[in-house]
């Protein structure tokens, strides 16, 4: 049997940028989990001459988010309405973020070594703090104002 090559979230990290100059990257507290998934437009581009019977489709515009979601604590900075996922979301502008891989797989015991940093920057469009019979907890989207550049750091 092939071994897998993958790697466990255990570790992994979404941080957001402090906007200063130099930036610094701050992991959201408390994150469970957390997706990029970008795509396409759909852009039919059939013919009367397109004889295979079937549509023939190109790639338009590109669009892509973050969703994530965690246990929410508003005395944690990353978190709170002064500097954290709140204030993005009250500021309501483009900020910097950092979905990073490198101590992903339990402190960095196989994850990956090749570009193990997504690198975008975004506007977060949605904040919800849910409350039920467990933890309290947040979800949150980003909508990318940038392409995802994927890089060591």
């Amino acid at each position: 049997m092939v071994a897998t090559t993958g790697f466990t979230g255990i570790g992994a990290m979404l941080k957001l940028g402090d906007a200063a100059s130099p930036e610094t990257f701050n992991a959201i507290g408390n994150t469970t989990s957390f997706s990029i998934e970008q795509t396409a437009d759909q852009v039919d581009a059939t013919h009367l001459q397109s004889t295979s019977g079937f549509r023939e489709y190109k790639q338009g515009f590109k669009a892509a988010t973050d969703s994530f979601e965690g246990h929410f604590d508003p005395d944690n900075s990353s978190q709170d309405d002064a500097t954290g996922i709140m204030s993005a979301f009250a500021a309501g502008t483009a900020r910097n973020f950092k979905a990073d891989f490198s101590a992903a797989d339990n402190a960095g015991v196989g994850a990956p070594t090749t570009d193990p940093v997504c690198s975008f920057s975004g506007v977060m469009t949605q904040l919800s703090i849910n409350t039920a019979e467990g933890m309290v907890t947040y979800t949150g989207q980003i909508s990318l104002s940038s392409s995802p550049t994927w890089g060591a750091t």
